[in-house]
């Protein structure tokens, strides 16, 4: 599988370019809790806004131990040219709560910024229904599957 390991540039861009992520958190009878949610990538850390009162935020209280998930389909046509899906897993500790260095309202724009590209869109941070979260990658698994 060694010679399956995904470029350094492969991960930047499945990192950088995928829209969605599906998070993992642990339930309480120990059982997963798997959700696709938006979020965006710098300095080695990926960042989300998620709703308060989430099953995500509630698992995430109790253990912080998170997975994420990542998969950018490649083209299979047979042609020269065809680029590889790339997969990654990564490991990693959720940090809810924390303060943006940016602000809570530059910080909500920048991460659904890529999903918004109107000149108009200004979203707002909502401190009661909405909290910051940053998930810190302990180890990474990638791949062209």
């Amino acid at each position: 599988m060694s010679s399956n390991k995904m470029t350094q540039e492969d991960i930047q861009v499945i990192f950088n370019e995928s829209y969605t992520t599906i998070l993992c958190s642990h339930n309480k009878d120990g059982t997963i809790h798997a959700a696709p949610i938006w979020y965006n990538f710098r300095d080695g850390a990926f960042y989300f806004v998620s709703i308060k009162k989430s099953k995500r935020v509630e698992n995430i209280k109790r253990n912080s131990d998170v997975s994420l998930s990542f998969l950018m389909q490649g083209t299979k046509t047979g042609e020269e040219g065809d680029t590889p899906s790339k997969y990654a897993l990564v490991y990693g500790k959720a940090d809810l709560g924390f303060e943006p260095k940016e602000g809570y309202d530059k910080y909500v724009r920048w991460v659904w910024g890529k999903y918004h590209r109107e000149p108009f869109y200004n979203p707002k941070y909502d401190p009661e229904t909405q909290v910051t979260l940053r998930v810190v990658p302990k180890k990474i698994i990638h791949f062209y599957p």
